[in-house]
C-alpha cells in the first residue's frame, strides 16, 4: 500500500554536514535516513503557481521507503509518499 499526500505533509528535518536529509520526525516518531536512492529537482508551473522543489527518494533505519521534498522557495520539508 502507498500513502500519498499530493501537497505534502509538513515534517521537521535535520540535515547532515553535506546538507542532505539525516533524520525527520513524523507523527512523533524519529526516522534516521539510511540511504538516499534518488534525488531530483523540479522547477516549473503547476496551475499557474511556480513550483520549485528538491525531491529525495530514500530508505530509513525504521524500514520505510519514502519520497520527501524541500520547497526551495521556503526551505520547508514535506513527506509526500510513504511506501508500506
Amino acid at each position: 500500500m502507498t500513502r500519498l499526500w499530493p501537497d505534502g505533509e509538513p515534517i521537521p528535518m535535520t540535515l547532515d554536514d553535506s546538507g542532505n536529509p539525516a533524520t525527520f520526525r513524523w507523527r512523533e516518531q524519529i526516522h534516521p535516513v539510511q540511504h538516499i536512492a534518488n534525488r531530483w529537482r523540479v522547477d516549473g508551473y503547476w496551475w499557474d503557481s511556480r513550483v520549485r522543489r528538491e525531491y529525495f527518494k530514500l530508505t530509513t533505519e525504521t524500514g520505510w521507503l519514502v519520497i520527501l521534498y524541500r520547497d526551495l522557495s521556503t526551505s520547508a520539508w514535506f513527506l509526500q509518499r510513504l511506501y508500506d
